[in-house]
Formats: C-alpha cells, sequence, structure tokens
C-alpha cells in the first residue's frame, strides 16, 4: 500500500474513541458535563451541534473515559418506542423482564437508576418521535435518570422550544467548529501517529487554512478533504500525473470537490 493511501486510512469517517481529538471546543463540554453530573440535580442534558461537529466522537470518548466510573449506555439508533426503551435500561443493568407492563418495567428502572452513578447517552436524538422524548421527559423528571441527548443543533433548538422542554430544568451544551489551529494540530497528530513527517512537511499552513474556510471548521469535513486529497495523490502517482503529485492549493480543491463540498 502507497503512503497516501495510508494515509488516507487515517482519515476514513468511523466513531473509534482512540481517534477522538480533543479541541477546545470539546474540552468545554466535558468540563460542563461533569460539573452537571457531579451535581445533585438529575436532570437533561442536550448536546447540539452541526452535523459533522464531534458530537458522536464526544459520546463514544465519555464512554471510553468514564467506563471505570460510571454504567453508561450509548444508544446510537433512537428508532424506539418507550417499552424498547425500559427493556434496554433493564438488560443493561442484568434485569430479567418478561411481558409488556409498561408501568411496572418504568418503576422497576426508576429504582434501579435512581441509586446509580450512570449515564445515559442517546446519538442523533433529534430522531426520536415526539412520544419518545415526552417519555424521556417524563423519566427525567423522576430525578432518577441522567440523559445526555445529542441533537443536531437546528432541530435541537426547535425541540427545545417546545413548552415541555422549555418548562423545565435541563443543561444545553454546544460544540463549535474547529478553528484553524485546532485544524492543523488534529492534521498533523493523525500524521505523525503513522510516522509520515514528510508528508505533513508538505502540507502547508495556506493548504490547511484553505481547508478549514471550505470545512467551515466541520470536523468531519475538514477529514473528508483530507481523505479526499490522500486518494487523489495516490492516483496521480501511480500515473505519473506531474501537474498534481505533492499537496497544493489546487490538489485541496480537487479534493474537496471530490467530497462534494465544493462544485464547479
Amino acid at each position: 500500500m502507497s503512503q497516501w493511501l495510508t494515509a488516507a486510512e487515517k482519515f476514513e469517517e468511523r466513531q473509534e474513541s482512540r481517534d477522538y481529538f480533543e479541541v477546545q471546543a470539546s474540552l468545554g463540554a466535558i468540563e460542563k458535563i461533569k460539573t452537571s453530573l457531579n451535581g445533585t440535580f438529575r436532570q437533561l442534558i442536550f448536546l447540539l451541534g452541526e452535523p459533522g461537529s464531534g458530537k458522536s466522537f464526544l459520546l463514544h470518548h465519555l464512554k471510553e473515559i468514564w467506563k471505570n466510573d460510571r454504567d453508561i449506555l450509548l444508544i446510537e439508533t433512537p428508532f424506539l418506542t418507550p417499552i424498547d426503551l425500559l427493556k434496554k435500561l433493564l438488560k443493561h443493568k442484568g434485569v430479567a423482564f418478561d411481558g409488556e407492563d409498561i408501568e411496572k418495567f418504568r418503576l422497576q428502572a426508576t429504582e434501579i437508576y435512581a441509586t446509580t452513578d450512570h449515564l445515559i447517552m442517546i446519538d442523533e436524538a433529534q430522531l426520536l418521535s415526539t412520544e419518545m422524548r415526552e417519555f424521556i421527559r417524563i423519566l427525567s423528571d423522576s430525578k432518577a435518570f441522567w440523559f445526555i441527548l445529542a441533537m443536531h443543533r437546528s432541530e435541537g433548538e426547535i425541540i427545545l422550544r417546545a413548552p415541555h422542554f422549555k418548562s423545565r430544568p435541563h443543561k444545553i451544551i454546544d460544540l463549535s467548529a474547529l478553528n484553524p489551529i485546532e485544524c492543523k494540530n488534529y492534521l498533523y497528530r493523525e500524521l505523525m501517529r503513522i510516522g509520515f513527517s514528510e508528508v505533513a512537511d508538505e502540507i502547508k499552513p495556506k493548504f490547511i487554512l484553505q481547508a478549514h474556510q471550505i470545512s467551515q471548521g466541520n470536523f468531519r469535513n475538514f477529514k473528508k478533504i483530507f481523505y479526499h486529497l490522500f486518494h487523489l495523490l495516490h492516483y496521480t502517482n501511480a500515473h505519473n500525473k506531474t501537474n498534481y503529485l505533492r499537496p497544493s492549493s489546487c490538489t485541496i480543491t480537487m479534493a474537496a470537490m471530490s467530497a462534494e463540498l465544493i462544485h464547479d
């Protein structure tokens, strides 16, 4: 495998905790979540951010770093009914359940979770049905559960304006975009991890700034540009396309076009 394809692998889209990159916004979010969890008042925590801002990465990272401190349940596919959620909560605690008695399951789960240090995280929570959002609000009102609901910002802001959320205590944590320095540090760190210092040296700050401007600091889109760039450089070097053999403003633009972030 060429060095370019090896480099491209580092920027594939995945949610593994070891690929997590701590930036100022996520460090701030972790501290705010930690502060809330250390309080005695259990309330809903809403994690808002643009698609690709790193919400899923953050949830996976929290699951990893707090695995010895809290009982953490991460739900990544939020297509649930109330009874589905209660069964997941009971199963997670190793509690046997039978039948479809939702009130019985609710009381069981409430009793168990009220006495434990836990965190229930639901990714893509903007996809929850209105019924499910209301049911989670009811569970939260019991003061027995810690929930983090990660949502796309625009949908989340609409949901939070609903009376049953607006009128009750909750915490909102926002994930902002990466700045150019954070983009540079992330890119160089990933390349240094695989011993590609020479490749990193070829990616000048002006090219990183260009990629940052195209991606608008969106973590997922910034990664996409370099995933497509390294695939492009593999192709150009394999076919001796002499004008496009190294990172340049032109190849960054071509990579962004390939990633469908800009168009002709």
